[in-house]
């Protein structure tokens, strides 16, 4: 029995879950098909961490280039659906799975060159890119909750109307480069 699933261009670990009750084949389908729509056509590497119930996710490239290949690592938390514990959530493994693509879309470019690194984002270049790629994700079709996203980035920038019109900027924006994605850019 491998740990991987393998499907396409798309990798899953671990191929059988034993702590959530989540199926590799069904997350692979959705990442597929979540990059096909997105026009995002690398090779995708999606680690999960099913020992804790924690939402964080990130990604990075082996390389800048079309046929990079794109490494997401997850806690499971992040594709979990928030009604049933412990379940997979289709609509937030969109989400969730859909902005890491876009993030290693925006890397791909020459005007996020200067992005540092997931691991290396502050709480503010987080929640500012987490914004524009919400926004960009809605407009593509997915159910987002703008609010929640809004919530966010009033806790790290501040609760104001030149943050709200930041926001608005942000959620709006579908070009913009990594120095463009902060209040007053």
């Amino acid at each position: 029995m491998s740990d991987t699933l393998v499907a396409g261009k798309v990798t899953v670990a671990p191929a059988q879950f034993v702590q959530v009750k989540y199926d590799a084949a069904e997350i692979a389908a959705l990442v597929t098909d979540l990059a096909r729509q997105l026009g995002v056509s690398n090779p995708i590497e999606l680690t999960i961490d099913e020992t804790t119930p924690l939402a964080k996710i990130i990604c990075e490239l082996d390389a800048v280039s079309s046929d990079a290949v794109i490494r997401i690592s997850a806690q499971s938390g992040a594709l979990e659906n928030t009604k049933v514990l412990t379940t997979l959530g289709p609509v937030q493994t969109k989400v969730a799975v859909g902005r890491m693509l876009l993030r290693a879309r925006d890397r791909m470019r020459e005007d996020f060159a200067d992005a540092p690194s997931d691991n290396d984002l502050t709480r503010e270049e987080n929640a500012a890119w987490d914004t524009y790629c919400a926004g960009r994700l809605l407009r593509a079709g997915y159910e987002i909750q703008e609010q929640r996203w809004r919530y966010n980035y009033r806790n790290r920038f501040g609760f104001s109307d030149a943050v709200d019109a930041d926001f608005d900027r942000l959620w709006a924006a579908d070009d913009l480069g990594w120095a463009s994605l902060f209040p007053g850019t």
